[in-house]
């Protein structure tokens, strides 16, 4: 047989581009991973799966919010309280988002706020002064709404205590104590807001490759799909009876204004949506949902 000649049975080099195109490393949960956690945006910048990871980033939210649940738990358990403020565990949910889980949001808000030409292309490399005045105001304010989360002691004026929402029983697990519902919902939200800026105008030009795969890939209708699914989590997680489901209704709305009104101005700004943008939208998602939460949450637990 001539050796120039391959084997009809040979699979040659198709082979290694096969296994590489079902690798759990490339798969869309994966790289959804990718777009959301500091990792390197060189590595498989062009895999063709990035056109479907944005459809997880709201699933990843998920798992952020509790584990922010469970460092809270920790933190609170470790280091107790004073005067009824939970200071250290507020500190410890801070420090596992601005490091790691909520880095790029962060991130894209400094480099948003910096007015770099070139942050279409990512969100690394130097800052400015506004970018830093930015980091700064929005830990602050982040830190504030963490440490003012009410711990959900609900004291009724009357005899008459409204049904709870769900019965407790197997569901319970499902139910966290009032606490923790904030901080599962926080991020969910906030990487929803990424989802929808992905889904609506453009993309900036010269953006990364794996941004254009993300927003061609992105529907409006899948957005939509996974704003009921989150709207319906926040209504159950943010109250004590069935009266309370238009207060969560009221929520979902209002995040969604505030994350389409920032899509919309920084879009504008970059003529078109960069990673830093989506990022940043994210970061006022999760902002937004805090402040709306915490005065609606007062009327609901009377504290």
């Amino acid at each position: 047989m001539n050796r120039n000649t391959p084997d009809r049975d040979d699979p040659g080099t198709s082979a290694p581009a096969l296994a590489s195109h079902f690798s759990p490393l490339t798969s869309s949960p994966w790289l959804a991973s990718r777009f959301l956690f500091p990792c390197d945006p060189r590595r498989h910048a062009d895999h063709p799966h990035w056109d479907r990871a944005g459809r997880w980033f709201v699933l990843w939210g998920l798992v952020i919010g509790l584990v922010y649940a469970l460092v809270f738990n920790v933190a609170w358990r470790w280091f107790g309280e004073y005067q009824y403020i939970r200071w250290l565990p507020a500190v410890a949910v801070l420090t596992a988002d601005l490091a790691y889980c909520g880095y790029r949001l962060l991130a894209g808000v400094a480099h948003a706020a910096s007015r770099r030409d070139d942050a279409t292309r990512d969100t690394t490399g130097f800052v400015s002064l506004p970018g830093l005045v930015a980091v700064l105001l929005v830990t602050i304010a982040k830190y504030a709404m963490l440490v003012s989360l009410p711990r959900g002691q609900f004291e009724p004026m009357s005899t008459l205590v409204p049904e709870p929402l769900y019965a407790t029983g197997w569901l319970g697990f499902l139910y966290p104590p009032a606490l923790y519902r904030p901080l599962i919902v926080m991020p969910v939200w906030g990487r929803w807001a990424m989802t929808l800026t992905l889904s609506i105008g453009r993309t900036a030009p010269h953006c990364p490759a794996r941004l254009q795969r993300l927003a061609v890939g992105t529907r409006l209708r899948h957005t939509l799909v996974l704003w009921l699914a989150v709207t319906a989590l926040t209504a159950w997680y943010c109250g004590r009876s069935w009266a309370d489901l238009p207060q969560g209704l009221a929520i979902g709305l209002g995040v969604t204004t505030a994350c389409y009104l920032a899509a919309f101005v920084l879009g504008r700004r970059f003529s078109g949506q960069t990673e830093a943008t989506v990022s940043a939208v994210g970061l006022v998602g999760e902002l937004a949902f805090l402040a709306l939460y915490l005065p609606i949450a007062r009327s609901i637990y009377w504290y």
